[in-house]
């Protein structure tokens, strides 16, 4: 019987897995750190998280920020509305910048044309809280975020995960391969605490993992499947980012870890978790694979994500 063409793709995009393997001597990443961000404000009980957030960072990295409120209800004036005054003045190195005209997508990616940083700060979901809106949705603000947003987004979930604890431990997700690992990884770094423990956590999601299984059982019928086979392949594909990343947190002086999930039990943990923990992203906009899996840890998790894009769509 004719394989449909789907499944043709599926099969090739598992066999490129085992296609990764040949790797050089690997070099420490440089960690990215905040220098200048913009801190997004939303009206909900999420702004005190985000702004504890932001007053950590000016703490730990001496960062300038921005402050913008970005609600709709928020009038457009010359210094900025009255809670992005009050931010600012709770963290020496900010100002608050008056909102622009359009809905809070707008707002928020016109700011970012006039404001040079390298970090955005915002909450998800956008105006709403998280309790009431749960995993329903990530909203439109979102949405429109991750196809145009052109710095790395470090996204506030919950009003219980401190950022300061959150950076104790980091955990880079990986769902395939693709050019901005190494950035993300080189931010998970930036952002660690001085006793972090990181791990790269390889995901293969559940339809993923099955076809990579049948093509193990069809290439060694006369084995049985064994998940650590998965994982060792798992490995060797992302070989020279694990690599990087281990030589890294040497010269760091912090704990690292490979970790390879199946879907059903990695991260994003129970809604109910209270674990504190940073997850790191990379985002390639125009893959739909990454992106779906990006959205999904995004309106599933209680955690804070830092999302690092890679090209963005075009306006």
């Amino acid at each position: 019987m004719d394989q449909s063409p789907d499944l043709d793709r599926d099969v090739d995009d598992s066999m490129r897995m085992f296609e990764r393997a040949k790797v050089g001597s690997a070099t420490p990443l440089t960690p990215i750190r905040p220098a200048r961000l913009m801190l997004v404000l939303d009206g909900s009980p999420q702004d005190a998280t985000s702004i504890a957030m932001a007053a950590y960072f000016r703490e730990t990295y001496n960062t300038e920020t921005f402050v913008l409120d970005a609600r709709d209800s928020a009038e457009p004036k010359d210094t900025g509305t009255e809670d992005a005054i009050q931010a600012a003045r709770q963290m020496s190195g900010a100002r608050a910048i008056a909102r622009g005209e359009g809905e809070a997508f707008e707002a928020i990616l016109n700011a970012l044309k006039t404001h040079d940083v390298n970090l955005l700060i915002v909450p998800c979901p956008f105006g709403r809280s998280f309790e009431r809106v749960g995993t329903d949705s990530v909203g439109t603000v979102m949405d429109v975020l991750l196809s145009r947003c052109p710095v790395p987004i470090l996204v506030t979930r919950r009003e219980d995960q401190e950022f300061r604890q959150c950076s104790q431990r980091i955990l880079l997700m990986a769902g395939s391969e693709c050019d901005v690992e190494s950035r993300a990884a080189a931010w998970a770094f930036g952002l660690a605490a001085p006793d972090a423990v990181i791990s790269l956590n390889l995901v293969v999601e559940k339809e993923h993992f099955e076809n990579v299984r049948s093509i193990l059982e069809s290439l060694r019928p006369e084995e049985s499947f064994d998940v650590q086979k998965l994982s060792d392949a798992l490995a060797q594909s992302h070989a020279q980012l694990h690599s990087a990343m281990n030589a890294t947190a040497r010269e760091m002086k912090l704990s690292y870890s490979l970790v390879p999930q199946a879907g059903e039990v990695a991260p994003p943990n129970p809604l109910s978790d209270s674990t504190q923990q940073l997850l790191v992203l990379p985002l390639e906009v125009d893959d739909r694979f990454i992106q779906g899996f990006v959205h999904d840890r995004l309106r599933r998790s209680p955690h804070p994500l830092l999302i690092v894009p890679g090209h963005v769509l075009p306006e």
